[in-house]
């Protein structure tokens, strides 16, 4: 289906909703001014008199919609940070809409010092979620909200195919999964970075307020090391027996349990 054909004004509301508050502000201010100028420049020849009311309410009509969009991105900056916020690990990354997943890995790596522009998947672009933009770097980011699935190899080629043919600095795959051994090896050696579910969980601790303050330059947490649930691929958490023969030894459970039961040790 076509994609349908926007007017201006929707095509400005658009941007500015994406750019900071205070951008919409100023696109008011600059809307506001130059209509005053326009009208004020206008003579008194009839013509040019029975447009100026219609000039006049052109642009405060324009400063208007910037107003409103600048509340509007806002209100959408709060939102992200709240919903990073409030992560508490694993479980709740997984419980996330796609689009909020979206909305939060986008906010994490803006946390980080990137300029997030967040495409949605939209366009011929091979499905990027999001495209970070800082230190002279253009890095495509595709987000992945499986809870229990693994990201095959097939996803990864993709994104590299699209690094490759917009010429970017490099890719991210974001998953709230774990990735299979055949994708891990396919992106070793090339500029792209896998962020498991547990990878991505460090990363947002990393950035949510009371934690050390990041790097100048941002840098990627690496796939956690983890070992797989056995029975239902889960990336699994360190523990320790409390009871029986084994008390006080350390064991990898899955953190399903009770529903799973998988357990591996720790070598």
């Amino acid at each position: 289906m076509a994609r349908r054909k926007t007017s201006i004004v929707e095509d400005i509301f658009d941007m500015l909703q994406e750019l900071p508050w205070w951008a919409g502000v100023a696109a008011a201010g600059m809307f506001w001014f130059v209509g005053l100028i326009v009208t004020g420049r206008a003579t008194q020849a009839p013509i040019q008199t029975a447009i100026r009311p219609m000039i006049k309410l052109v642009f405060n009509g324009l400063a208007v919609i910037s107003l409103i969009a600048a509340a509007v991105s806002a209100i959408k900056s709060g939102s992200r940070r709240k919903l990073l916020d409030r992560q508490k690990g694993i479980e709740s990354l997984r419980a996330l809409s796609w689009r909020q997943f979206e909305q939060l890995v986008g906010e994490a790596y803006r946390r980080r010092g990137y300029s997030v522009e967040e495409t949605g998947g939209r366009g011929a672009d091979g499905g990027v979620d999001l495209k970070l933009r800082g230190n002279g770097e253009t890095i495509l980011v595709q987000c992945k909200r499986w809870r229990t699935q693994r990201v095959g190899v097939d996803k990864v080629r993709e994104l590299f195919g699209v690094v490759t043919a917009e010429r970017a600095t490099g890719g991210i795959l974001v998953s709230s999964g774990r990735f299979t051994n055949a994708a891990k090896s396919f992106a070793a050696g090339k500029p792209l970075t896998l962020v498991d579910g547990p990878a991505l969980s460090q990363l947002v601790r990393e950035v949510q307020p009371g934690t050390a303050p990041a790097m100048e330059t941002p840098d990627f947490p690496s796939p956690s090391s983890e070992p797989d649930c056995p029975r239902c691929g889960d990336p699994m958490v360190l523990r320790t027996a409390r009871r029986g023969a084994n008390a006080g030894s350390q064991f990898y459970g899955c953190p399903r349990y009770p529903h799973c039961r998988g357990t591996r040790p720790v070598d």
